[in-house]
């Protein structure tokens, strides 16, 4: 039998990275299996000849030193297996680089795309319907950024990166939906660490500004209180179901707190009682408890005698008992929510509002409108249950402070 051993470095998983894996080459009978001694250099400090890395590299002698000792120990146990040495097998020497530094051979799963496929599945089995529809859209975005094809982790760096950022840029994707794409990508990537996919030390996002992704700015979203009036009092009795109901959805989230849509849509009638609304809101799992809006109790007497009503026990007519996996609710949800948001715009439009309204403008309209009426935002944040005021602010900041514009005005 045959067995030798070389170190290389692996530069074919991504051409246009710095660095690249140091893998060591074992070959058994003309066969070839690569194992990763977990350590990285770029081409200009490989010395291909002589298996190591020359002094430039920061790590040289340490590096090195680790080299030759995999080399040695090798040697030694190919040779001490004499006339046995035919027996001896890929995994036998794989074994004793995991000795000295954990390497583990280059797997499927040290894909990115592949790996989001894994995190995916894993969400859904929890039952994270929501949170996998997150994963699965960057993955999406990114799969259309490399024209489907998939890269190693280690064959990833601060360009790729940068390129990904340009790429949405390009598209004009918002800074919130960037956001959304940038938090998701570095979550996987610390997962993938986590479950030994991806070596801990390459992580290219700490080179990356991510500052301005933590917490981003959103567009003005808010409408003054004489357009909201113009939406009330909009005589939509000629129109469509949907336009009525679309209309209820937003001006019941808007009476109730700026409760957003999901919850609005998982709603059944055992969370009223005595017209006092009890829920535990999906995103944060915190408990809202308040008593109702006249307004919003009289919405709700428009669907206790609605013919075709949830059949379910839900208020409004957006979940049925058809829709009985936490898949299909999502999905239900999420094809509801487009259409309501289609009608709002046709709303507007009716009401000569030159805005685009969605559901989320409801919940900026209730804060806002809190603030103009001198509540504070501690309060403001509270009943919007934000653990934080920097995130009442960036529901406030885009209209400026009222109270400090009258203040400064009154003054000058």
């Amino acid at each position: 039998m045959s067995v030798s051993t070389k170190f290389i470095l692996r530069t074919q998983s991504n051409p246009n990275s710095t660095t690249f894996p140091i893998m060591l080459r074992i070959t058994i009978n003309r066969k070839d299996q690569l194992v990763s001694v977990k350590k990285y250099s770029s081409v200009e400090f490989w010395e291909e000849k002589e298996q190591r890395v020359n002094k430039n590299h920061p790590n040289f002698k340490s590096l090195n030193l680790l080299l030759s000792t995999i080399s040695s120990d090798v040697d030694l146990f190919v040779l001490s297996a004499g006339r046995n040495s035919a027996h001896i097998t890929f995994e036998d020497v794989k074994a004793l680089v995991r000795k000295y530094t954990g390497g583990e051979v280059q797997q499927k799963s040290g894909k990115l795309l592949a790996y989001f496929d894994q995190q995916i599945d894993r969400l859904k089995t929890q039952k994270r319907i929501g949170y996998a529809a997150t994963f699965k859209s960057t993955r999406n975005c990114i799969s259309n950024f490399t024209k489907k094809k998939d890269y190693d982790f280690t064959g990833i760096n601060l360009e790729f990166i940068s390129k990904f950022e340009d790429y949405l840029l390009n598209r004009n994707c918002a800074t919130t939906t960037r956001s959304v794409y940038f938090r998701t990508f570095r979550t996987l990537w610390k997962n993938a660490i986590k479950d030994k996919v991806c070596p801990s030390e390459h992580y290219p996002f700490k080179d990356f500004n991510f500052s301005k992704y933590n917490n981003p700015r959103t567009k003005k979203r808010a409408i003054a209180k004489e357009q909201l009036d113009k939406i009330i009092t909009l005589n939509l009795s000629e129109q469509p179901d949907s336009l009525i109901n679309s209309r209820n959805y937003f001006l019941f989230s808007y009476y109730c707190r700026g409760l957003n849509f999901t919850d609005l849509a998982s709603l059944k009638w055992e969370n009223i009682k005595d017209n006092e609304l009890n829920y535990f809101r999906a995103k944060t799992k915190e408990e809202f408890r308040f008593q109702l809006h006249q307004q919003a109790v009289e919405i709700i007497n428009f669907y206790q005698l609605l013919e075709g009503n949830s059949d379910a026990g839900y208020i409004f007519p957006i979940i049925y008992k058809r829709h009985f996996s936490e898949q299909s609710i999502h999905d239900r949800k999420i094809k509801i929510l487009k259409r309501v948001n289609k009608d709002l715009k046709e709303i507007a439009g009716l009401a000569g509002i030159e805005k685009n309204i969605t559901t989320y403008v409801a919940r900026h309209t209730y804060a806002t409108i809190l603030r103009r009426n001198r509540v504070s935002k501690e309060i403001i944040g509270q009943s919007l249950g934000h653990e934080s005021t920097k995130t009442t602010d960036i529901y406030l900041d885009d209209i400026g402070d009222p109270l400090l514009d009258e203040l400064i005005n009154s003054i000058i």
